[in-house]
């Protein structure tokens, strides 16, 4: 989520953290107005990010090498400008466009590249464009998916038919390919789901353990809350189910667990 002359704008990126975590978006929508100060990356974070821009950097030689006619947009516009020239290529059919903007209200997209589909047409002309993502993994996640249905429905408000294809480039250097029909109609109901949430979040949210905390910025945040009210999950290896069943027996916190009497099992638990 970001704030642009004023309006609030989302992104691919506050999806995939919704579909992983309610909390972390409740949290997100409680920064924009009261904005918390993040420690800096950690140095393996970084070295992600720097072998990442690699890969991406690579790819685009790649296609310059096939002799692709190819539109860079300037990192160094505002979004607003970026987008409007994004539109610009798209219109004089360039083969490629790099790091092309997409605007929708109230989403906005950072599309790697833009890649001209000669087989489909358009309120462009007698092309089209479909969707091409870097990422590092040897093969394509959901959250990928996710990512590039954002970006596909975006694409399809600015050109009048939605992309036939979506595209990452892995890691390996081969390209993983799949249909845009068969992912967008899953990724239209988690939007309109995004969207019923941020519209009214609910009051107070508290924080679970989860597989999304492995890659939230939130992580620390949250653990420090856990550590306050003497969350059960800092017992190792224990289960969200197991949680679950001591608190229904009235064993909530670390504490309560380590007074209970080795005789009051929970139902539902072994010994």
């Amino acid at each position: 989520m970001r704030e642009i002359d004023g309006k609030v704008w989302y992104s691919a990126s506050d999806l995939v953290n919704f579909l992983g975590c309610r909390h972390a978006t409740f949290l997100d929508l409680q920064q924009i107005e009261n904005p918390v100060k993040f420690d800096e990356d950690p140095a393996e974070h970084k070295l992600l990010q720097e072998k990442g821009l690699e890969h991406e950097r690579r790819h685009l030689e790649r296609l310059r090498a096939e002799g692709k006619r190819i539109a860079e947009i300037p990192a160094e516009w505002s979004p607003l400008a970026r987008a409007a020239k994004t539109l610009e290529a798209m219109r004089a059919g360039f083969d490629v466009i790099y790091q092309g903007v997409l605007f929708d209200d109230p989403w906005h997209g950072y599309a790697d590249f833009l890649v001209r589909d000669d087989e489909a047409k358009s309120d462009l002309g007698k092309w089209a464009y479909d969707i091409a993502d870097t990422k590092l993994a040897h093969s394509a996640k959901p959250k990928h998916v996710i990512q590039l249905c954002v970006y596909a429905d975006l694409l399809a408000r600015a050109q009048g038919v939605r992309p036939r294809r979506l595209h990452v480039v892995l890691g390996d250097g081969s390209t993983w390919s799949g249909s845009t029909d068969e992912f967008i109609h899953y990724f239209a109901v988690a939007r309109d789901l995004f969207a019923e949430f941020a519209a009214t979040p609910p009051a107070a949210s508290e924080p679970e353990r989860c597989a999304h905390c492995a890659f939230c910025r939130w992580q620390p945040h949250c653990e420090a809350r856990w550590a306050e009210i003497d969350h059960l999950n800092q017992v190792a290896g224990i289960a969200g189910t197991q949680i679950e069943k001591l608190r229904a027996a009235g064993i909530g916190t670390l504490a309560a667990l380590g007074k209970s009497p080795a005789t009051r099992k929970p139902a539902g638990m072994s010994a």
